[in-house]
């Protein structure tokens, strides 16, 4: 009820919550974490106890990867459980906050405005944007609508939808309610491995609501700072997050494969986060489009999520398939397998300039190069709090 609104939290433009809605969100969070701790552990032993003996009793060899045992344990009613409450607290949990923004629509579209009256930054819309089919036709994460669809004039719900999920989804797993851990990685990662690199010129790919822009943009202060999406929604609130916040950043609506960007503009050429949502084609046409960005000794770099499937334990890559399979992520398993290295010497850079492995995601203190491992060392396992990335310099 409204005389039960706690105080409010995040930046100006963050959708708030009500007492009802914030303990909808907390029952539903609650139910993540029963089904996290308690159903996952069983879940696991269904697989390394039941399904893999069955299997290889059958074949006369033991599965190695997630593809030999799928239909086996899919079949399985624990298993089917497991995907029933995994899929369902995640879908209320949708539908519960974009209530809470229907709510209090007017007044966060009030907000927006404020924010706006003397921009640092700008934003500039395409409605003719070319929208790649990979975006287009699904809802990723299974956020009703996506981050294309306008439900009103100078629509931003799907931003705020996607900003205020990200914020209670991860809650403190990903910089709370900022949402900018994988950011504040990538400039460590850059700053680390590239010391002495002060990038004047920098453009963020697939830049959503701008939690990474901000971080990158607070990283090297002295940039200038661009960001690009398809997404107008999207785009639209993050511009406005982006001031409320300080950041003076310059949004554009267009397609990461082919910008109207001018040869060798950027000094940084980065994404977080976005590989995982991309085709295999379109990967590989951003990453050439990175390198026709690039200015000499530019620096491209991207984070992403998917751990390497060659390092991960049978229900670990079942969990990683899971995204694809039923979370509306389906390029997720393809990246988990593909090689990177390959992917950016095919754009045009040298081998020798390229770095790719695990990124360990921690910023308050600075991460030392001891944190990162090639992908062709044995110790370069996935862990908790890190990021696969890939970085080269033109």
């Amino acid at each position: 009820m409204e005389q039960y609104r706690q105080e409010h939290f995040g930046h100006a433009v963050m959708p708030q919550a009500n007492h009802d809605e914030q303990a909808m969100e907390d029952h539903f969070l609650a139910m993540r974490m029963w089904t996290s701790t308690r159903m996952d552990p069983l879940d696991r032993r269904l697989l390394d106890e039941v399904i893999v003996p069955e299997i290889e009793k059958k074949t006369g060899a033991k599965p190695t990867s997630s593809t030999q045992v799928r239909n086996a344990l899919e079949a399985h009613p624990l298993h089917q459980l497991w995907l029933t409450l995994s899929l369902f607290y995640q879908d209320r949990i949708w539908v519960s906050l974009d209530s809470a923004i229907d709510r209090q629509f007017d007044e966060l579209a009030e907000r927006i405005e404020a924010q706006l009256a003397e921009p640092k930054g700008s934003l500039e819309l395409d409605p003719d944007v070319d929208v790649p089919r990979y975006i287009s036709s699904f809802d990723h994460h299974r956020m009703p609508g996506s981050y294309l669809v306008d439900t009103a004039q100078d629509d931003f719900r799907a931003g705020a939808l996607y900003d205020r999920f990200a914020s209670t989804y991860l809650r403190n797993l990903n910089g709370g309610w900022k949402n900018d851990g994988r950011g504040h990685t990538l400039a460590s990662h850059v700053q680390d491995f590239y010391p002495g690199f002060s990038p004047k010129r920098i453009l963020d790919l697939g830049c959503s609501v701008g939690h990474s822009t901000v971080a990158i943009a607070q990283a090297f202060p002295d940039a200038e700072v661009f960001a690009l999406d398809v997404g107008a929604p999207m785009l639209r609130y993050g511009h406005a997050r982006a001031e409320a916040m300080g950041a003076a950043i310059h949004f554009s609506q267009q397609n990461a494969e082919h910008t109207n960007f001018e040869d060798e503009s950027f000094d940084l050429v980065c994404s977080s986060a976005v590989m995982h949502e991309t085709s295999a084609k379109g990967m590989r046409a951003i990453f050439k489009e990175c390198h026709r960005l690039l200015r000499k000794g530019g620096v491209m770099c991207h984070v992403d999520v998917p751990p390497r499937h060659e390092h991960l334990s049978l229900w670990d890559q079942m969990r990683c398939d899971f995204e694809s399979h039923y979370n509306n992520e389906p390029f997720m398993t393809s990246l988990a397998r593909t090689d990177w290295l390959k992917v950016a010497t095919a754009a045009g850079f040298a081998a020798e300039d390229v770095l790719v492995g695990y990124r360990k995601g921690t910023f308050m203190l600075k991460p030392d190069r001891a944190d990162f491992y090639t992908e062709g060392h044995p110790e370069g396992r996935a862990m908790i709090g890190s990021w696969y990335a890939c970085s080269a310099t033109k």
